[in-house]
């Protein structure tokens, strides 16, 4: 049972990548330019609320299920994410007299916070996969965000020609990382 839950949080971090893989939420790692303590922050801050999303959404999901509301699934998740990511931002108020900031929307407005949300309820996951399945996605969305952080230090580094400056080297750079890990599957 342990073996199989981790084996499910890795293949969340590592194979099944949201950034990556499903291309959920590539936004915010596509714009990570060289900054890794920023990268890191905004990792982490989806991360938690991908995890306390996905604790939350399982009981919800299956009362819309056992109701015949499975339709509403999706309105409910979104609010879960933003009445979330709202108070996550008031705790963070609270105790460091500092808000989200700029990075309110880039968190509420995560794809791969909802998608996380709904690959579970399609999954069919028990609670305890779900929450290990939610912890394995926040942990590979903050590897994405260092990794591609990495990697567009790199490029600033570096010579390129002019027709790939700018958008074009940076999908290709992901392309790249994007393939290196669907190689594990």
């Amino acid at each position: 049972m342990i073996k199989e839950l981790l084996l499910l949080m890795l293949g969340f971090i590592v194979v099944d990548n949201f950034a990556f893989e499903k291309l959920l939420g590539i936004v915010p790692v596509l714009g990570s330019k060289k900054h890794g303590k920023k990268a890191f922050f905004t990792g982490l801050m989806v991360a938690i609320v991908m995890l306390i999303t996905g604790i939350i959404a399982w009981p919800l999901n299956n009362v819309l299920a056992a109701n015949g509301l499975a339709s509403l699934e999706l309105f409910v998740f979104v609010l879960i994410v933003l009445i979330v990511v709202f108070v996550l931002d008031l705790i963070i108020k609270a105790s460091c007299k500092e808000s989200l900031g700029l990075y309110f929307p880039v968190i509420a407005l995560n794809g791969a916070v909802l998608g996380l949300a709904l690959n579970n309820a399609a999954a069919g996951y028990t609670f305890v996969q779900a929450v290990f399945a939610a912890l394995g996605a926040g942990l590979g969305f903050v590897l994405a965000m260092l990794l591609f952080a990495g990697v567009q230090s790199r490029i600033q580094q570096k010579y390129v020609p002019a027709a790939f400056r700018g958008l074009p080297v940076t999908v290709l750079a992901a392309a790249i990382v994007s393939m290196a890990l669907v190689a594990f599957k």
